[in-house]
């Protein structure tokens, strides 16, 4: 993805979606920290107070051409991001042929379409690296997740019982798994 994209809301709004670069890296940190308070966390692994996303790290991953980082902008502020990672891309059996996602939305950005758009942008990305099966992990209580993951065609291919445990409710997660055409 290279160049950005204009995305306009439901409430007629547009935002930005871009590639996110290690120049973004305290934006992506302030939205990490934002999102972590979010009442759309509570699914996922993102918690309030949690440490902060070490700067160099964060700036490696970010410029790892074996990963895509996108974000979406509404204005200075990153609101919403998504990520691709090829998994055992230097493995000479795998041959870079899996990719881990994930995705993160504050919660008055859901219900716009971004999500689906993510996922398409993710997916090109994929296709174009050699990508063959895209790999995920969502609690089961996630229910706007596990959505727009069988929307954009994933499937349900396992469970992981009793992996954390939230506000007293013990939390599943599901494996979900997409197959790309050739």
């Amino acid at each position: 993805m290279n160049r950005a994209i204009k995305f306009k809301l439901k409430n007629g709004k547009v935002v930005i979606i871009r590639r996110v670069r290690g120049t973004d890296v305290d934006a992506m940190i302030e939205f990490l920290d934002k999102f972590s308070r979010d009442p759309g966390a509570i699914w996922t692994l993102q918690y309030a107070g949690q440490p902060k996303k070490d700067k160099k790290g964060a700036m490696e991953f970010y410029e790892n051409p074996n990963n895509l980082s996108i974000a979406v902008w509404d204005g200075r502020s990153v609101v919403g991001m998504a990520s691709i990672t090829k998994q055992r891309s230097k493995h000479p059996y795998y041959m870079g042929s899996t990719a881990g996602i994930g995705m993160f939305l504050l919660q008055k950005y859901t219900h716009n379409g971004l999500g689906t758009k993510m996922f398409q942008l993710m997916e090109k990305w994929a296709r174009q690296n050699g990508v063959k099966t895209l790999t995920g992990e969502i609690r089961h209580l996630n229910i706007p997740s596990i959505t727009n993951c069988i929307k954009a065609g994933f499937l349900i291919t396992g469970i992981h019982h009793n992996v954390a445990k939230i506000n007293g409710k013990v939390m599943h997660e599901y494996s979900v798994e997409k197959i790309l055409d050739e």
